[in-house]
């Protein structure tokens, strides 16, 4: 698990073309833009029904916010490793090594902040 802040503004314009298109098949990353930013899940490095789920936030205004990435599925909720605090004009993100999704269900990355969630459509290793 990490967490990492660096300017990530090509993959999450990537992510966003990604994430909105409309593919016959599974959608492995999509992104919501927000009034300050821009929040992202997607998986990655697939192996049998497991993947890494990374979500990312980049904050393009606003005051600085106190937050938490999450995601969840059928199988219950992850959580990162504590708040963080993040200014405009930053982007941090947090991946989680290995989740099991054998059962093929998608998976929901999300932001808490103020007492709100943010989260991104569903997203699947399948």
């Amino acid at each position: 698990m990490r967490r990492r802040t660096s300017a990530l503004v090509g993959i999450t314009l990537a992510l966003t073309t990604i994430g909105f298109a409309a593919p016959a098949q599974a959608r492995t990353a999509a992104c919501t833009k927000l009034s300050n930013g821009v929040l992202c899940t997607w998986l990655a490095n697939r192996v049998g029904d497991s993947a890494e789920v990374t979500d990312s936030y980049e904050k393009t205004g606003g005051s600085p916010i106190t937050a938490r990435f999450g995601h969840y599925n059928r199988g219950g909720t992850w959580w990162d490793n504590g708040a963080f605090n993040q200014p405009a004009k930053t982007t941090y993100y947090f991946t989680w090594p290995r989740a099991d999704y054998s059962d093929c269900s998608a998976v929901v990355g999300f932001l808490d902040t103020a007492g709100k969630r943010y989260e991104v459509p569903p997203v699947s290793v399948c």
